[in-house]
């Protein structure tokens, strides 16, 4: 349930005389929590500053940047970003990749407001459509950002449209100032009320509990910068206060699994001979490279996720792909136990960073599954992490096939005896010796319990635009071929 939207702030003026007697002990407290913040690294910070051309905003990032070490703060303008750039990745894509590790603090001016407020200034027909879901992608990203242990502090600063003109007529009419006053800044100005509720309505729909406006009134500048300083604080004190506090226990019902057919399902009796399956593989790859080379392509791209038990031949699989892609068109991202500075950030942070232009491939050999997977079998993630995670991930998803992305994930399922098979002809190779290691062996005592986490995994996430395809592996030539099949069957309706 939404809250509501935090009174304003800053109304009554300030004496600079009293200004300048409560300015350092706020300064003192914020270089502390800092300090507390950068060593501790119990989360990071995200500071969202909108509002109204001269009520402030950059004269607050400005006084932040004074009163705290600027070298743990990012400041982002990334509404200036080139058109180029928001053709080829998705929305959000550009914010996910600035977010601040545990222990930063990152500013942003209008963040990923900037998507839901210009639109609806410029465009508004044409936004009104995109609204809803523009929203739902704003408050499903807030609302994530705190558990995976980044907090959100939105700022927004208000002015009166008599005190607006007159700050612009000021800068305007000085040599020295006069480049502060930008064509965008006049345009807000002149349409002060529309603006005025434009940002009110964004306000409205995007004050959550989990993440509440903060609105500053921005017409005297001393009672300005003491409140935005306060709530600055008020932000690193809670989230020190909610580290502190222990996990609170989760009881999750268990989720029911459909008794569908099983994963380790088996190809046709009759396997391939040598000549008919390179054949095949050829006639496949021949496709696929066709189809990346159209035109329409380059309005798409598309992501491939390979998920499966250890030597299900996930990697086979992948190399039959890209033997038909051009080098430059595609990357894979081989997924393992996550860095230091994966865990700094939100779960999906490393994910993010790959995803791929529009006309490019990204191929993932293991994916962002492993938190209702390994993590899950694994306990290395409590269960009220990876149970969120399927709603997380399904977001993820359809951000990247709204964006026009191919998005198909394959599980790659093998049966008990042919993995242990696998295993034995892997250690006896020289060559291969190194694809097989202690931990896999003793995964193999939790091949049931992969195989219930796969089974609701591919339940809760398969979707229309991103959907599931489980391979039966056991026959290496089919499952490649299959693989290769599907991949150009999801293009070609991409494509149309």
């Amino acid at each position: 349930m939404a809250s509501k939207v935090a009174p304003t702030a800053g109304k009554r003026s300030m004496s600079k005389e009293r200004y300048a007697r409560v300015l350092p002990p706020l300064r003192d407290a914020l270089l502390s929590a800092q300090t507390r913040l950068q060593k501790a690294k119990p989360f990071g910070l995200a500071i969202i500053v909108t509002g109204l051309p001269s009520a402030g905003r950059s004269e607050i990032v400005n006084e932040f940047l004074e009163w705290l070490d600027p070298k743990h703060i990012r400041v982002h303008a990334l509404d200036q970003e080139s058109k180029l750039e928001a053709q080829r990745w998705p929305p959000l894509w550009r914010y996910w990749n600035t977010l601040p590790a545990r222990g930063e603090i990152a500013i942003y001016f209008m963040g990923w407001y900037d998507d839901l407020i210009q639109p609806a200034l410029h465009t508004p027909n044409k936004a009104a459509r995109r609204r809803v879901r523009t929203i739902e992608r704003i408050t499903q990203l807030e609302r994530m950002l705190p558990r995976d242990r980044v907090r959100v502090l939105k700022l927004h600063l208000t002015v009166n449209k008599k005190t607006q003109r007159e700050r612009l007529a000021q800068l305007r009419a000085s040599k020295l100032t006069r480049w502060r006053v930008t064509r965008e800044d006049r345009w807000l100005a002149k349409h002060h009320d529309k603006v005025g509720k434009v940002m009110r309505a964004c306000l409205r729909a995007t004050d959550t509990e989990a993440s509440p406006w903060q609105v500053i009134d921005g017409t005297d500048p001393q009672s300005r910068s003491f409140a935005a300083g306060n709530a600055l604080l008020s932000e690193l004190t809670d989230g020190f206060r909610f580290a502190e506090r222990p996990a609170a226990a989760h009881r999750w019902p268990a989720t029911k699994v459909a008794k569908a057919a099983p994963l380790a399902s088996q190809p046709p009796v009759d396997s391939l001979q040598d000549q008919d399956y390179q054949l095949e593989l050829e006639r496949l790859q021949g496709r696929l490279a066709l189809l990346v080379r159209k035109r329409q392509f380059a309005r798409h791209g598309a992501v491939f996720a390979f998920e499966g038990m250890d030597a299900a031949g996930k990697g086979g699989a992948i190399r039959r792909l890209t033997g038909a892609l051009d080098a430059r068109q595609y990357h894979v991202v081989p997924v393992s136990a996550p860095a230091p500075e994966e865990l700094a950030h939100p779960y999906l942070w490393r994910f993010w960073r790959h995803v791929p232009a529009r006309g490019q491939i990204a191929i993932f050999d293991r994916s962002w599954y492993g938190r209702v997977l390994v993590e899950r079998v694994r306990d290395l993630t409590p269960r009220v992490d990876w149970e969120r995670a399927y709603d997380e991930i399904k977001e993820f998803e359809l951000q990247l096939a709204e964006h026009g992305l191919v998005v198909h994930k394959f599980w790659l399922s093998v049966t008990k005896d042919e993995q242990l098979r696998r295993f034995k002809q892997r250690d006896n190779d020289p060559l291969k010796r190194y694809k097989v290691d202690p931990e896999d062996w003793a995964n193999r005592r939790f091949l049931e319990a992969y195989d219930l986490a796969a089974r609701q995994m591919i339940q809760r996430t398969h979707a229309e635009h991103a959907p599931w395809t489980v391979v039966p592996a056991d026959d290496k030539k089919y499952a490649r071929l299959a693989v290769l099949r599907t991949v150009c069957e999801s293009i070609e309706r991409a494509l149309g």
